[in-house]
């Protein structure tokens, strides 16, 4: 992928003289006089600048503005930049034309909607080639030079036209236009293009675009990415970033609806769709908070539950395991005390009460009450270490995140963001081994020479370098067994909506009083996480406050969407399901590799009670023989019916009903989604169907201590 709408360059000579009137007359009416440097700017400039300690006023000439963007990468508004500026500036004069200079500066300026130059400021805003503008649109687009994002007409359109007005009346003020057309001119508003060029191209990917920018491109080419004519190519697939973003415009239909962000990711670290809001057609809102990408991130809920599975997996703890399931339940190891330090007492999702289950069982319902005995029994030290490995302490800009070791990091409070967790679940998809993120396949120059290359093997121009090393962050077979039991998750648990015909591992993620839902899934090729939230806004007392999207008195900080209850089992595992069944299409149908459980299997229930044969009647047998064999008048000894089968410590099933059916306490499956209002009994009746288990989609409990 290469940012073709971004960038053309044009003869000056093929431009209407009113275009190149119109800059001039917004941005410097001396500069067919000056010798590249306003005395009167920098005067002013310089005095803004002792009275104030910064500049804080322009006075640039269209020649010093070429100077800042083409040659000097530094932009402090500093006394010492602008003199190097003006000293530039007049070594240019003294070398180029008028013309020239001119053609430089509107071959590179900045014109808002990622567009850079005179022609591509045209085809984006108005379809048609920069020869073509009319006099009201070469206007319009002079006059966004210096805020380009201040002055869009889309979104402003009042501040646009008198904008575009202003630039009319000073072209009329220096006798390039009458004031009789320049009134003229000004009729109407101004009218944008709704073709492709206009209303398309600009949109895709723009969270993408401006987040590589920030993070990638910008730190590493500086100025030259918008004036050296460079192509970046990426690793984004425009069709499965379409997927994407109509995944979530279809589903999230209503205007006061949650954000929501998706991000997909090849177990190599590819990245092939990055939504980062539901704002993703606007590049001045892409360049606000993104919600894939930007810290600190929302708490993953039970998304994280898989992290805590893993690390005990690696211990040697068979998901055979069995915990009771109990609402509340209270854990007394001393690294779960809470704040006050007392015993922690967390609760499943909607007070649901469960059984004894296997480990297995309460990942396919969410049961928060299992997971924290399960941390509890490993150590929040080794889910930190875990958390570590998978580089969670990264944040990416060079600084560290502190992990406290906590219990409740079990139930994922810690703050995460989708590009971190899809990155994780890649990892999972790639039995162990953490990519690094790669949106960059290569780098080339406007002669279409290599100058970078991320991916190997992309392009025979640009061989030179290796793809970036990822690194193996957890046993190969232990991720096997945990993606077998995440499999489970969808097969018959929280996750039902996420199935599309494949084998897909994955979990589902509702954080306290349903702030935050997550579903973060993967099939063997592909990995992929969406998170759906409303944005913190000032609550009674001042303080942030994030809305649920819970059952609760409706108002600005309780919104249920579309009347529902969001969880991650609902609109973010059907958001999933819409983009990767459109995603995967056309992609093999794999299995995830057999898992081989060796671990052990803990507190395994006793095998059942041996069932004595029943005493024959005198009816049933009148006569008896001179056989060896009792006569029926004779007490039968009692003969145990073995049933290895339904002894979990011997032959145990992941299987949600390890028990016979004459134990109803454990061998229903609980329902998916209970109602708050719902109380349900320690254990469901025989008569449930499998599956109808009350569902603890993963309910988030505060950091306890």
């Amino acid at each position: 992928y290469s940012d073709e709408v971004r960038r053309f360059l044009v003869d000056t000579a093929e431009l209407p003289r009113y275009l190149k009137q119109a800059v001039v007359a917004a941005e410097d009416r001396g500069f067919f006089e000056h010798n590249g440097v306003s005395v009167r700017g920098i005067a002013r400039a310089a005095w803004a600048n002792i009275t104030g300690g910064e500049i804080r006023q322009g006075g640039s000439t269209i020649t010093q503005q070429y100077v800042k963007n083409a040659v000097l990468q530094d932009d402090a508004q500093t006394l010492n930049r602008k003199a190097k500026e003006a000293i530039l500036a007049v070594k240019l004069e003294r070398r180029f034309s008028k013309r020239q200079i001119l053609g430089f500066y509107l071959n590179t300026i900045y014109l808002g909607r990622s567009t850079y130059g005179i022609e591509a400021a045209a085809r984006s805003y108005f379809d048609k080639h920069a020869s073509d503008l009319t006099l009201p649109e070469a206007a319009y687009v002079a006059g966004i030079i210096p805020s380009p994002e201040s002055y869009q007409a889309d979104e402003l359109p009042r501040i646009a036209r008198g904008r575009r007005n202003q630039v009319l009346r000073l072209m009329a003020q220096q006798g390039y236009i009458s004031a009789k057309r320049a009134e003229r001119a000004s009729r109407g508003p101004v009218k944008l293009a709704s073709g492709a060029l206009g209303r398309i191209k600009h949109q895709q990917a723009a969270y993408f675009m401006e987040w590589l920018r920030r993070e990638y491109l910008y730190p590493k080419y500086g100025n030259r990415l918008y004036t050296g004519g460079l192509k970046i190519h990426t690793t984004l697939d425009l069709d499965m970033q379409r997927y994407a973003e109509e995944a979530i415009s279809g589903t999230l239909t209503e205007p006061h609806d949650p954000q929501a962000a998706l991000v997909s990711m090849t177990p190599s670290g590819a990245l092939r769709a990055f939504v980062g809001g539901t704002n993703y057609t606007s590049v001045k809102k892409a360049r606000g908070f993104n919600y894939a990408s930007s810290l600190p991130g929302r708490q993953a809920g039970s998304s994280f539950k898989p992290f805590t599975l893993l690390a005990a997996i690696e211990q040697g703890i068979s998901p055979r395991s069995y915990f009771p399931g109990f609402s509340p339940t209270t854990v007394t190891e001393p690294a779960c005390a809470d704040a006050d330090g007392g015993p922690w007492q967390p609760e499943n999702y909607g007070g649901a009460a469960y059984g004894t289950i296997t480990l297995d069982e309460a990942t396919t319902n969410s049961v928060n009450t299992v997971y924290a005995q399960l941390v509890a029994e490993i150590g929040p030290e080794a889910l930190v270490d875990r958390l570590r490995r998978f580089e969670f302490d990264r944040t990416g800009t060079g600084s560290r995140r502190t992990i406290v070791p906590n219990c409740s990091l079990a139930l994922g409070t810690l703050d995460v963001t989708p590009l971190e967790m899809a990155r994780a679940y890649a990892a999972f998809a790639g039995r162990g081994v953490l990519p690094e993120v790669e949106p960059i396949r290569y780098v080339t120059d406007s002669d279409d020479r290599c100058l970078d290359v991320f991916r190997e093997g992309e392009d025979r121009r640009c061989l030179a370098q290796s793809a970036l090393d990822s690194k193996r962050v957890a046993d190969q077979r232990a991720v096997d067994v945990l993606n077998e039991t995440l499999t489970h998750v969808v097969e018959g648990g929280t996750a039902t909506a996420a199935a599309i015909g494949r084998p897909v591992a994955g979990k589902t993620g509702t954080t306290q009083n349903n702030v935050d839902a997550w579903f973060a899934g993967h099939v063997p090729q592909l990995a992929t996480v969406v998170w759906m939230g409303y944005p913190a806004r000032p609550g009674p007392g001042g303080d942030l406050q994030v809305p649920q999207m819970g059952f609760c008195a409706p108002d600005e900080f309780c919104k249920p969407v579309h009347g529902i209850e969001v969880t991650g089992g609902s609109f973010p595992a059907e958001i999933w399901a819409a983009y990767m069944a459109r995603a995967t299409d056309g992609l093999p149908i794999e299995a995830f590799p057999v898992a081989v459980d060796t671990g052990s299997v803990l507190n395994p229930p006793p095998p059942p009670e041996p069932t004595p044969t029943p005493e024959p009647s005198a009816s049933e047998s009148p006569s008896p023989t001179a056989t060896p064999e009792p006569s029926p008048s004779d007490s039968p000894s009692v003969t145990p019916t073995p049933e290895p089968s339904v002894t979990p410590s011997e032959e145990p099933t992941l299987e949600p009903s390890p028990e016979p059916s004459d134990t109803p306490s454990e061998e229903p499956t609980p329902d998916p989604e209970p109602s708050p209002s719902e109380n349900p009994a320690p254990g469901p009746s025989p008569n449930d169907p499998p599956g109808n288990r009350p569902a603890a989609y993963g309910g988030r409990l505060r950091p306890q201590g």
